[in-house]
């Protein structure tokens, strides 16, 4: 939105700037005023006085609610940018964040025997170490069921903990 000549704000504005300088002109050149007064005057007995007088505020009413309502009106606008400008940083926090996330993709090579995994400079590393780099994930050791099975020469793990380790006779 722009601050200037192109918003709908400037263009009200001078739509009023024109407008009262009409009514200025006309009211130079008719003197509605005193034509107003003398036709009060000959009319006393309708009390439009008071009419006039309730016209009379009503049009300042108005004219400082339009102003408190131009205000608030730009206020919001300021919110708004401030909020804008607050989303565009998020978003930019955001999409850098979500650069900077690491994710395993593609096919890896692996090597059938040690497990190991070819990185990008074609050097073997294990496993751990290739998922540390390329993630945030860590490691904790243990045994699978028939891993511990061989280990331990089929021997019955204890009660409650898994594959940790075989139970004492």
């Amino acid at each position: 939105m722009r601050k200037t000549r192109g918003s709908r704000a400037f263009h009200d504005l001078i739509v009023v700037v024109i407008v009262s300088l009409l009514t200025l002109t006309a009211t130079l050149w008719i003197d509605p005023f005193a034509r107003t007064v003398s036709w009060i005057y000959r009319h006393d007995n309708w009390k439009l006085d008071e009419f006039f007088t309730m016209v009379l505020v009503l049009v300042i009413g108005l004219g400082i609610y339009s102003w408190r309502r131009w205000r608030e009106l730009v206020k919001e606008i300021h919110e708004r940018k401030r909020a804008e400008e607050q989303t565009r940083t998020l978003n930019s926090t955001l999409e850098s964040t979500l650069n900077e996330v690491r994710a395993l993709r593609g096919f890896l090579r692996i090597c059938e025997s040690c497990q190991r995994i070819q990185d990008s400079s074609s050097s073997w590393v294990s496993l751990e170490l290739y998922i540390q780099a390329k993630s945030e994930a860590r490691f904790a050791h243990g045994l699978c069921p028939d891993c511990a099975r061989k280990a331990y020469g089929g021997k019955a793990l204890e009660p409650g903990t898994g594959t940790d380790r075989p139970r004492r006779t």
